[in-house]
């Protein structure tokens, strides 16, 4: 074996390099780097350079732009962020690959000339050099060689390189899988839509136009709903000095959505729109006259007789926005016998508020007036609202949270027929005033996350409805402590800023309210909106408000068509149900117990009449839209931190460091290797000396794959110099 000149023997080797041509000595040649590598493979890495920075800014903006980018916005609302990093993903990998191909290429170029690689695998390694080659073998066929046969130092300088390469390309074939986990479906605001919708009944009040409204009866006798409405909410608080209990201010506005998806996923509304103020403040009464009696002309108390509780009330106090009566106003209020303890409302003489003033009739109980008219009023006819006394017969469960109630015993005769004894009844009694009013403005509704409707669910063990939900909705915002957004309601604001609620009355065709009460023409026509006018107690066929009671008592209905004889209407279970439990068990006041009644009757009939509405609007809006995005809440800057997308992004960074040190290092320590060459990957392992033997094995029909290799010495490792101006394979042996 004879000793070549010009190579210097590697580190842990004693015998000298020895080629296949003994006649001449290496020589030091080192071509261009565009040579070695190619203008095609320049063009290609600096290709894919190009595609990676390109899918990291693409997906970078993706990740963290918002709703105010419109292409950004596009892309979500129409269910392309999918796609849009699938197809990303894909360039990536395909950019990714093309880089470890190039880098496995250089790195086993790199090896052959170090003279690292074993005689058995210098075909593999030469091949690779042409293009990378796969996983497994390359892992099998070049980096295990080289570990257990390869020179020292070899696996610092080309396995852990190739091993890393590997690791990075395969860790990034799951691109796609690691980004998709980032998005999440989440509500967004979507596109601007307008379309018409219906929203009231349109009223003129300026011809007889008597439409006569639905008896107290059916309003309270009404079926369960099915689902409290979603509505738009302005609120104030509440102002409770002793003796009084308040709502505090309380403007709502409809959804005039039929559908309830539609009203659950509007994100905005900006048109006009159906409003109702039906504050309600309760205070304690002052009675004079207060007896007790029966429907009996001959005054008999008895199992067949309904009493009445009677006398003449007036307030005590002053509240906001009150409008007080001239005096103490009568009042006649049944209750039930049926059961002890349940309430009745008893709405009191409104006279005023339909006849004009000094009517013969002319009784005017006091109301508040609504945010929608001029207050104090300049004409007392002019007011809103309604009165009602509320009572509870022997009822020790009623909660004095503010001074509100007073009791009155009354001794009336005892049952029967000339009764010898006689029984006393402590009525409980509060005196409650609301500013029950409609109107249509324009205005601005909006919400930071889209609502579930509540429903009632009912308790079978306790036998009773479960009132949670409804109650976190109905609660007044300004008493309530959960947010809108967490109510399931949206926030409510006049369209313009500065904009007031108020406006004069009028009697003008197609007005939007106030309504007067001055009644023209000398015709006591109906001019009221329709939900204000039903949710009034009146008896059928009378004009005036008032003076009429609902019994909150589910199980009275038979006894009371039997036997009573008052001017009444039973509530129906939910009713007796929803009052009860917000008064008694649900930490509420009895003016938000008769508000919630009031409102939940309001959206009932509200929505019933819906469809038929012959006023309508064409407001502007934008639903929320449920969207697969990788943004923050409500399509916002993404604050946290993305885990998907910073996997990527770090084993991208690792590739890229990688893949640039080996390409630095290919430049700096190449000499001759030419990248991607397949006929000179062949002929530097075609020696006659070396691998004459291997060949000819490998060229039996009948051989197996390890047959031409597995008899060579595995202590010599070959290489790849240059002699006469060609690339020659070498060998070295280690010790």
């Amino acid at each position: 074996m004879e000793s070549e000149k010009g190579i210097p023997p590697e580190k842990g080797t004693d015998v000298p390099v020895t080629t296949s041509d003994v006649s001449h000595p290496p020589e030091e040649v080192q071509t261009s780097f565009i040579r070695r590598v190619g203008a095609l493979t320049i063009c290609i890495i600096g290709f894919s350079l190009a595609v990676l920075l390109a899918c990291v800014a693409f997906l970078s903006w993706l990740w963290y732009s918002n709703i105010e980018s419109l292409t950004w916005h596009k892309i979500m609302v129409n269910a392309w962020a999918t796609r849009a990093v699938s197809l990303t993903s894909t360039a990536l990998r395909w950019a990714v690959v093309t880089q470890g191909g190039l880098g496995l290429a250089m790195l086993a170029a790199l090896s052959l000339e170090r003279f690292e690689v074993p005689l058995a695998n210098v075909a593999s390694v030469s091949l690779m050099s042409v293009n990378g080659g796969s996983v497994l073998s390359t892992l099998r066929d070049v980096c295990l060689p080289l570990i257990r046969f390869g020179t020292p130092g070899a696996i610092f300088r080309s396995v852990f390189p190739i091993v890393v390469l590997l690791t990075t390309a395969t860790l990034l074939q799951f691109t796609s899988t690691a980004l998709l986990s980032d998005l999440h479906v989440t509500p967004i605001p979507g596109f601007p839509e307008s379309r018409n919708v219906s929203i009231d009944w349109n009223w003129d009040g300026t011809v007889f136009n008597y439409v006569p409204p639905a008896s107290s009866e059916v309003v309270w006798n009404g079926n369960t709903p099915g689902f409290w409405p979603a509505f738009a909410e302005l609120s104030g608080p509440a102002e409770e000095p002793a003796g009084v209990v308040d709502t505090g201010m309380n403007i709502r506005a409809f959804l005039p959505y039929s559908a309830a998806e539609d009203r659950q996923n509007l994100y905005t509304y900006d048109g006009k729109a159906f409003l109702i103020d039906t504050r309600a403040t309760c205070q304690k009464p002052i009675f004079t006259d207060a007896i007790m009696y029966t429907d009996s002309p001959d005054g008999i108390w008895g199992g067949t007789h309904q009493p009445v509780f009677s006398g003449n009330v007036a307030p005590s106090t002053t509240t906001p926005r009150f409008n007080a009566s001239l005096g103490p106003v009568p009042f006649d209020c049944p209750y039930s016998r049926q059961s002890t303890g349940k309430f009745s409302i008893c709405e009191l003489h409104n006279v005023r508020s339909r006849y004009p003033a000094g009517n013969p009739k002319d009784e005017y109980a006091g109301t508040l007036i609504s945010e929608f008219r001029h207050y104090p009023p300049g004409d007392l006819q002019d007011a809103s609202g309604s009165a009602y006394v509320i009572i509870a017969v022997d009822n020790d469960d009623v909660q004095y949270s503010n001074g509100e109630w007073t009791v009155l015993p009354i001794t009336v005769p005892g049952d029967g027929e000339n009764p010898k004894d006689t029984d006393t009844h402590n009525v409980t009694a509060t005196l409650c005033f609301t500013s029950l009013d409609a109107v249509r403005r324009n205005v601005h509704m909006y919400s930071s996350s889209n609502r579930t409707e509540p429903q009632i669910s009912w308790n079978q063990t306790t036998g009773t409805f479960n009132w949670t939900s409804v109650r976190n909705q109905l609660l007044n915002g300004s008493k309530n402590p959960l947010t809108p957004e967490q109510r399931g309601v949206m926030n409510l604001a006049p369209a313009a800023e500065g904009q007031t609620w108020v406006a004069d009355t009028s009697l003008e065709p197609g007005y939007d309210g106030p309504f007067s009460n001055i009644v023209s023409q000398g015709i006591y026509q109906r001019v009221r909106p329709y939900i204000q006018d039903n949710l009034h107690l009146q008896r059928p066929g009378s004009y005036p408000y008032g003076n009429y009671s609902v019994i909150l008592d589910e199980w009275a209905y038979g006894w009371i068509n039997q036997y009573g004889g008052w001017d009444q209407a039973l509530a129906k279970r939910w009713i007796v149900d929803i009052f009860q439990t917000m008064l008694l068990g649900g930490n509420g006041t009895v003016a938000d117990a008769l508000h919630f009644v009031l409102f939940s009757l309001a959206a009932s009939m509200y929505y019933d009449q819906l469809p038929q509405y012959d006023i309508s609007t064409i407001p502007n809006t934008i639903p929320f839209v449920n969207a697969l995005h990788p943004g923050g809440p409500l399509g916002t800057t993404r604050t946290t931190l993305p885990i998907g997308f910073t996997v990527v992004m770090v084993v991208l960074g690792l590739h890229l460091l990688a893949f640039f040190v080996i390409c630095w290092v290919f430049a700096t320590q190449s000499k001759f290797a030419r990248l991607g060459d397949t006929w000179m990957a062949i002929a530097d392992v075609a020696d006659a000396k070396l691998t004459e033997n291997i060949l000819l094995k490998a060229r039996n029909v009948r051989g197996t794959r390890n047959e031409a290799t597995g008899d060579q010495d595995q202590t010599v490792n070959v290489g790849l110099h240059i002699v006469d101006g060609q690339v020659q394979l070498g060998k070295v042996a280690r010790t």
